[in-house]
């Protein structure tokens, strides 16, 4: 190659050359050897050997010998991958035998039939047979939840015992899935009522996401012959389901009436306060139907004021509070209105939770509701001591279409209801904890409230019939309500069916047995110690029966005789008009050791009970002064656990 230069004869010489450079100075070539023509300039090809070395990394560009190179086999590529898929898919069935088969992992809870709860694969058929909850996980095999799975064949309701077991079982459940989702813990305190689970997923949602069984279509009508739903609304299939619900469910729990009140009432506020449907099922309620003692006519239960059916029953279950349906039993009050509850919600809040069940439900049946308004009026009109008509009270009548007090009045003529509690519902005061308050700290409290006076008529209310002729009571005052009586022994003698000391559960599970159950309720109990001579022999053996011909059990708490029936109902009957006498008072005397304390406050209201101190309680704990106002740790509380 020829260097770039540029002749200019007007200032060079003949015969030399300038070339162009980015450098001012550019680098000289080296010379070998001297001067003249013959010098040659270094090179980099100078250093190099004549001859290239070979490289041992490199292939012959030649193949050897000649050959020409190999082309690829098919065959054998079709063949080798045939190998390994098989010897993918003998691994794969070698791990699935050795792996744990699809079903349920025992989670070591035991309930209180014996049953644990188990983990479920998604989308699979085979979930128990019972109700329990169950860890599911989705179609990814990568997120676990945790859910409740209801057989639909089950039915509705499920029994107590059942609904308490999901209930403490849920509990181990829910923190095993928060465990394994880096052991996130549960909150605690004002705000743990309020926290949605992250890893529950509700039922109708698990449903959807195929991680439970669909459910098959349920009509109205079949839902509703599913229990004894009690509702406003007529159910039929045009009826949408019901978004939120609640659904209370009397059972035998409890034997007394009180509990169920308080349960029923404050479960219709919380449906209330959640914008949801409020619904009553009385199947297993032992005190035989809800219309019995109260107007269907005009129970409003459906709190939220959409008309709705309730939904499958599957869905319905007893606990979380973010469930879109829930069930409230005696036995689950304890996981629904337990400490979050209280935590969350004032003692007002409550007492209005209440207060407006007591509003919607307690409605007497209507010759009942007559009763009471017919008696109040006379009790207010005859004046207690003959008093004129100018001195006697001035009442209204209120929106439940009861008597009451008219506030602006001056006169003080009016009603003072005591109830005395006994059986086995015993004082919070330590001295009394075995036995009873005395009669005359009531009398003595109504006596502080309204003096000697005569235009004062002081109604009593008790469970045990021996109150009523009590010496420091007898002369004072009258009964509450002469409808539906009780007695005692005293009077009806040995022949008689008598309520003797007050309201006991195990009497009151006994009424109306066959005489069958009630002889095997005493089989091995130890023989009286007075015992004739001659059937000293008959008691050393109890008596053998053959097993291998009876029937399936029989539940007579909730599946009573007729006769043990119409006994609980007039038993039932009597406390409520009891009830609905002394709210008719103007002011109350009672124990708040006793349900029926705590529902006549919910039946005065808050100003009238609180405010105005006319609800009076002489169960003082331990301040020991009877003094009347309460104890301020033995105040009012919707239950007592």
């Amino acid at each position: 190659m020829k260097s770039l230069g540029l002749n200019r004869d007007h200032d060079q010489p003949p015969g030399k050359k300038m070339f162009l450079s980015s450098r001012a100075n550019p680098p000289k070539p080296l010379r070998l050897g001297g001067g003249g023509s013959s010098e040659r300039y270094l090179s980099i090809k100078s250093l190099l050997p004549s001859t290239p070395i070979p490289s041992p990394s490199l292939p012959s560009i030649l193949p050897r010998h000649g050959k020409k190179p190999p082309k690829l086999n098919s065959r054998r590529i079709v063949r080798g991958l045939l190998w390994l898929s098989l010897l993918i898919g003998v691994y794969y069935l070698a791990r699935s035998g050795n792996a744990p088969k699809p079903g349920f992992t025992d989670l070591s809870s035991s309930t209180s039939r014996g049953r644990v709860h188990e983990i479920v694969d998604a989308a699979k058929t085979n979930v128990p047979k019972h109700a329990t909850p169950v860890i599911v996980t989705d179609s990814k095999g990568k997120q676990q939840y945790w859910t409740i799975s209801i057989p639909p064949g089950l039915g509705f309701p499920l029994s107590s015992t059942e609904y308490a077991d999901i209930c403490s079982q849920a509990e181990q459940v829910a923190r095993q899935v928060a465990g394994r989702h880096g052991g996130s813990k549960l909150i605690h305190g004002h705000d743990a009522y309020m926290q949605s689970d992250p890893n529950y997923v509700d039922v109708e949602e698990a449903q959807t996401r195929n991680l439970l069984p669909k459910d098959a279509t349920v009509s109205a009508s079949a839902a509703a012959t599913s229990g004894h739903i009690l509702s406003t609304t007529k159910l039929n299939d045009d009826l949408p389901i019901c978004s939120r619900s609640l659904t209370y469910v009397l059972d035998a729990t409890d034997a007394g009436l009180g509990s169920a009140l308080l349960g029923m009432w404050l479960s219709y506020g919380l449906a209330a306060q959640e914008n949801g449907t409020f619904f009553i099922d009385d199947t297993f309620f032992p005190y035989g139907n809800y219309s019995t003692f109260f107007s269907t006519n005009t129970t409003t239960t459906t709190a939220s004021g959409q008309s709705c059916r309730p939904p499958p029953p599957s869905q319905r279950v007893p606990c979380l509070r973010q469930a879109r349906h829930l069930v409230v039993t005696g036995a689950t009050t304890r996981w629904i209105f337990g400490d979050a509850f209280h935590q969350h919600y004032t003692q007002r809040q409550i007492f209005d939770m209440a207060r407006k069940g007591y509003e919607a439900l307690f409605k007497l049946r209507d010759d009942d509701a007559e009763y009471v308004r017919s008696r109040a009026e006379k009790l207010r009109s005859r004046g207690g001591g003959g008093s004129s008509p100018s001195a006697l009270p001035s009442v209204r009548v209120n929106g439940r279409g009861y008597l009451e007090l008219n506030d602006n009045s001056d006169n003080k003529n009016g009603l003072l209801g005591i109830h005395i509690r006994r059986g086995d519902r015993h004082p919070l005061e330590s001295a009394y904890r075995l036995s009873y308050l005395p009669p005359d700290r009531y009398m003595a409290a109504a006596r502080r409230l309204v003096g000697q006076s005569e235009q004062w008529t002081i109604l009593l209310a008790s469970d045990d019939p021996d109150m009523y002729d009590h010496p420091a009571l007898a002369d004072s005052v009258v009964r509450a309500q002469q409808r539906i009586s009780l007695a005692s022994k005293k009077k009806l003698g040995d022949g008689g069916l008598g309520w003797e000391g007050g309201f006991f559960k195990d009497v009151f599970w006994s009424l109306g047995l066959p005489a069958h159950v009630e002889n095997e309720r005493h089989v091995g109990s130890p023989a009286p110690t007075k015992k004739a001579n001659g059937d000293a022999h008959q008691q050393q053996r109890p008596k053998e029966y053959d097993h291998s011909s009876l029937s399936p059990v029989r539940d007579y708490k909730t599946n009573p005789t007729e006769e043990a029936l119409k006994l609980r109902e007039l038993l039932g009957r009597a406390y409520l008009l009891d009830l609905a006498m002394l709210a008719q008072s103007d002011k109350v005397v009672c124990g708040v050791s006793s349900n029926a304390c705590r529902i006549l406050a919910v039946m005065l209201g808050w100003d009238r009970a609180f405010e105005n101190k006319n609800w009076i309680n002489v169960d003082d704990g331990d301040s020991g002064g009877g003094s009347g106002g309460g104890h301020v740790d033995y105040g009012w509380s919707v239950f007592n656990y």
